[in-house]
């Protein structure tokens, strides 16, 4: 493709679009802009035509109408190659479009704040309508749908590098824009529909957590991974369209797979629910190591002591930026990946002789989720859920006896883990350090023995530990295999038809339980 004869520019976003007109105009370019996008253009001492002198229209509708005409979209939509399509393009006088920039309306940084009536007006058409047309005729064409890809293009067309399949890739990225733009009106729209069908209930502030009639989400590819779950199984890691960011990693000896971002994701998300400086070690997207200390080393080796077994190619997370010392120490133990919001220079050091470890700049916000609602696909079907906006419940004491200061505050830090493991789940504690996980378990009491069982293991002395349990108990037996064991202070939802029969085990032994009023269940 030659250097483009003549481009549309549609902007609503205008960075970078002085530079790039000129450089497209220097080598002897036709610019076209609609409305403020040739104003701005010209202030800046453009050579533009205005699109309504191309079309012989003015604006229509308060400026609904711009660029939604034959004028504009057949110069676009022609095809170079069928002598018909540029027959009638030449009867009508005139040239073919070979680059289109469009920037939509900022629906989606907007919408939210506006009543719907001002909402709608922030919705792209024309501006759609050029990307899609652009984007279907890239053979011939030139699309640009974001300011950062000026260089790129701009590159591209002086090396004579807009090969079609570069032409198809920017094609590729202005439908997945659409794509985004499309998903993100119909979501705000339903939410709209959502909390008026919840007033007319009577329902205030209901229709916010009211699941939407419609979910659409676009995703494009950030990186390939190593494999999948398994090595025969191809995959890569994708990201909300317009919110990919590669991972910032510092070393990446073996390159990341699909488990190791599960199990990154789990590590980073639990450590950052805890305060104080803080260690998480996850092993097939579970905890086996957790604990909180007044330093990140001595919040490590707690977090190791709790199931070291376990913990070796284990994934660990620090809340905090990763000294020296504490890098020294952790080299000394065989992980897949460690992350934290920083490095220190002696933490960098420490590592440089792991030639397969993984190490990443990972902070909470940067796995937190954008949207409220999460998504889970199972076969044909999608479920979605979210949190409730509302605070959990308080925490309500049940027994004769009542937990001390010290384990209430070992308490809220085992219900912080157990919470993020997967159910059937039961954490033990000993202060702010995990020293037994039971997870998975088909049956609570289960969950209650694998716990003990891998606390005694790892050494652990039971009496005086804590234990959470992220669903009800059913039966009383699973107090009596926690009192035997040693544990003096129980937190769990509560909720049983047996109830009575659990706090009556619990008063039997001295044991003081408390109940949250929700669970946290994890499938």
């Amino acid at each position: 493709m030659s250097w483009p004869q003549t481009a549309l520019f549609s902007l609503s976003d205008k960075r970078g679009a002085e530079s790039f007109a000129r450089a497209l105009a220097g080598r002897g370019t036709r610019i076209l802009a609609s409305g403020g996008t040739a104003k701005h253009l010209a202030a800046a001492g453009v050579e533009v035509t205005a699109v309504e002198k191309w079309t012989g229209f003015a604006d229509l509708l308060g400026g609904r109408v711009k660029t939604l005409h034959p004028h504009v979209h057949a110069p676009i939509l022609a095809r170079r190659a069928v002598p018909a399509d540029m027959t009638a393009l030449a009867e009508r006088d005139l040239a073919p479009i070979d680059l289109v920039a469009v920037t939509l309306y900022p629906f989606e940084q907007r919408a939210s704040e506006l009543e719907q009536p001002a909402a709608v007006e922030e919705i792209d058409v024309g501006g759609v309508a050029l990307l899609r047309a652009a984007a279907k005729n890239f053979a011939d064409v030139i699309v640009v749908h974001d300011p950062e890809q000026y260089p790129e293009v701009l590159a591209a067309l002086e090396s004579g590098a807009d090969t079609a399949e570069r032409r198809r890739s920017w094609a590729t990225a202005a439908f997945a824009r659409t794509a985004r733009y499309d998903a993100a009106i119909a979501a705000d729209l339903a939410r709209r529909g959502a909390e008026e069908e919840a007033a007319a209930r009577g329902e205030r502030g209901a229709g916010v957590e009211a699941p939407p009639a419609f979910h659409v989400l676009a995703l494009e590819r950030v990186r390939g991974l190593r494999y999948g779950e398994n090595p025969h199984q191809p995959a890569a890691l994708y990201a909300r369209a317009g919110e990919a960011a590669a991972l910032e990693t510092w070393q990446e000896g073996k390159e990341l797979s699909y488990n190791n971002l599960l199990d990154l994701e789990a590590a980073v998300a639990l450590v950052g629910r805890f305060e104080p400086p803080a260690c998480v070690i996850v092993k097939h997207n579970q905890p086996c190591g957790a604990a909180c200390a007044p330093a990140l080393t001595e919040a490590y080796e707690a977090a190791l002591r709790c199931d070291e077994l376990s913990a070796y190619g284990g994934i660990v997370a620090f809340n905090r930026p990763l000294d020296g010392a504490t890098a020294e120490r952790l080299a000394q133990q065989f992980v897949e990946c460690v992350a934290a919001p920083e490095f220190a220079a002696a933490a960098i050091a420490a590592f440089k002789s792991k030639k397969k470890l993984r190490v990443l700049k990972l902070q909470p916000q940067d796995v937190a989720p954008s949207d409220p609602w999460s998504l889970r696909l199972v076969g044909r079907w999608a479920l979605l859920q979210r949190e409730p906006l509302d605070a959990a419940p308080a925490w309500n004491g049940v027994t004769r006896h009542s937990p001390s200061a010290e384990e209430m505050a070992a308490l809220r830090f085992a219900w912080e883990v157990v919470a993020a493991a997967r159910s059937n789940a039961v954490a033990l504690a000993r202060g702010t350090a995990l020293i037994g996980l039971g997870s998975g378990q088909t049956s609570r009491v289960d969950a209650v023995d694998v716990a003990v069982m891998k606390a005694k293991r790892a050494g652990h002395d039971l009496r005086g530990a804590v234990l959470a349990s992220d669903g009800f108990f059913p039966f009383a037996d699973n107090i009596e295999h926690a009192a035997t064991a040693g544990v003096t202070a129980i937190v769990q939802p509560g909720g049983s038809m047996r109830d009575a029969e659990v706090i009556e085990a619990c008063d039997r032994h001295g044991v003081a339980m408390v109940f949250t009023g929700r669970r946290t269940f994890r499938h």
